[in-house]
């Protein structure tokens, strides 16, 4: 055997050594992937297992947490075991509710100036009340939800638009009274004066 061929055979079987090793890496690294791929969907599934899903809350429920909320923005333990009650929802999540609410309040009284503790009157546009006064043609007693709905069309608060609703409806209760309290002065005013005319009668015969 030459020496050439001899040097040829070890260069082939150095080189098969060398390629078996950068395969065996290969494979390593693809083991560690796989491996890395696997636990990260596990800690993504495990985060997802703890997040709590998004609970959906009925109109009929948003109005009762609105009133209640307005009445006070900072019930005690008994009082949220109440409302949880009423509402048929979990505590947690009526107290979060009204973390959220309060939140949203700091936040627009944030952009309010803080010169009074009073909270300031809010100047309606001629488009704002045309637009009020058309969804009050439609229905005089919006839920909470529907203010909502308003008032982000409008770029106005939900207080403002639930206030606004009452009073309207104040002023209209007002008016139809007055108009009553007329109709029925007008209607004794009638017969006093008939009662008036057949005492004349009466008197002349």
């Amino acid at each position: 055997m030459t020496k050439s061929s001899i040097y040829m055979r070890a260069a082939e079987k150095m080189n098969a050594t060398l390629l078996e090793r950068e395969r065996e890496k290969e494979r390593e690294k693809e083991k560690e992937r796989e491996q890395d791929q696997q636990q990260r969907k596990s800690k993504g599934k495990r985060y997802r297992d703890m997040r709590r899903s998004r609970t959906i809350i009925q109109a009929e429920q948003l109005d009762i947490l609105y009133g209640c909320y307005f009445k006070d923005p900072n019930p005690g333990k008994h009082e949220f075991e109440q409302i949880s009650e009423w509402v048929h929802l979990p505590k947690k999540v009526v107290q979060i509710w009204f973390q959220n609410m309060r939140a949203r309040e700091r936040k627009e009284s944030s952009f309010l100036p803080h010169s009074s503790s009073r909270r300031p009157r809010t100047h309606l546009s001629c488009l704002q009340l045309s637009i009020l006064q058309s969804c009050y043609e439609t229905c005089a007693h919006p839920n909470a939800m529907e203010c909502e709905a308003i008032g982000t069309e409008l770029n106005l608060p939900l207080k403002v638009v639930q206030i606004w609703f009452q009073n309207t409806r104040a002023k209209e209760k007002r008016w139809r009274l007055q108009q009553e309290k007329m109709v029925s002065w007008q209607l004794d005013k009638s017969v006093l004066k008939n009662y008036s005319i057949v005492i004349h009668w009466k008197d002349m015969v």
